[in-house]
């Protein structure tokens, strides 16, 4: 199994067939529809990846400027998005270091990016400390009234929600308890053809353990748990 930044760096082909799996029934794409109308917004997302996210709302929106630290996979999403491009703007920026875009915009949104960011501390006072910088980033450019939408794991191939370790525990409760942010919980479940494929799929980008453990469900569908931190400015 690459390093997790490797994959980003350079197999975006193999990271996208995982994540297009993922919400087979649509629960997040509901969610986000149900909490924010999101016609002629003027969006940041941040850590856009192969476009995960921004599949789920740019028909609605104005514009978004989508954001990410590996040109690998700004240069897949750009591909794949290409049918939206005239809303579209692709910026190779990190989530700690999101340039200032001039403010005005209506909603900023991550998807499983800025864990990687708290992941990558190595203690509980550089999690608060990154926390704050990221909380910062992702209001800095909002007008008043605009929406903070942070979208993070509560666990793979597991049959019940919770932080999968003690930094996003630390992350998560300085969203929400120093912060502000309300959180809700869903299912996101992976949806493969086959038990075999599911595990070679989620083996290559979690590794081996991951791999023999959803050998063992021999199940074609996976659990995955979503929690989304939202917030008004």
């Amino acid at each position: 199994m690459p390093e997790m930044y490797e994959i980003y760096e350079k197999h975006a082909d193999k990271y996208d067939e995982l994540v297009r799996a993922e919400d087979y029934q649509n629960n997040l794409r509901n969610l986000l529809h149900e909490t924010v109308n999101w016609r002629d917004l003027s969006v940041i997302e941040g850590g856009v990846g192969t476009g995960r996210v921004t599949r789920l709302y740019i028909e609605q929106v104005a514009s978004s400027i989508c954001c990410d630290r590996a040109q690998h996979m700004l240069d897949f999403a750009q591909v794949a998005l290409s049918e939206h491009e005239e809303k579209l703007k692709f910026l190779r920026a990190d989530n700690l270091n999101i340039p200032d875009l001039d403010g005005g915009f209506d909603l900023f949104i991550e998807g499983w990016s800025f864990g990687h960011s708290v992941s990558d501390c190595s203690t509980a006072d550089e999690i608060k400390s990154v926390t704050d910088i990221l909380v910062h980033n992702a209001t800095k450019d909002l007008k008043p009234g605009g929406v903070v939408i942070l979208l993070e794991t509560l666990g793979t191939n597991l049959d019940f929600p919770g932080p999968p370790h003690e930094k996003l525990n630390i992350f998560y409760s300085e969203l929400e308890q120093k912060h502000g942010f309300q959180m809700k919980k869903i299912r996101t479940d992976y949806q493969f053809q086959s038990n075999e494929e599911a595990a070679r799929i989620m083996g290559f980008f979690f590794g081996e353990k991951m791999c023999q453990s959803v050998l063992k469900r021999n199940n074609a569908i996976i659990p995955e748990w979503t929690g989304m931190w939202t917030k008004t400015i």
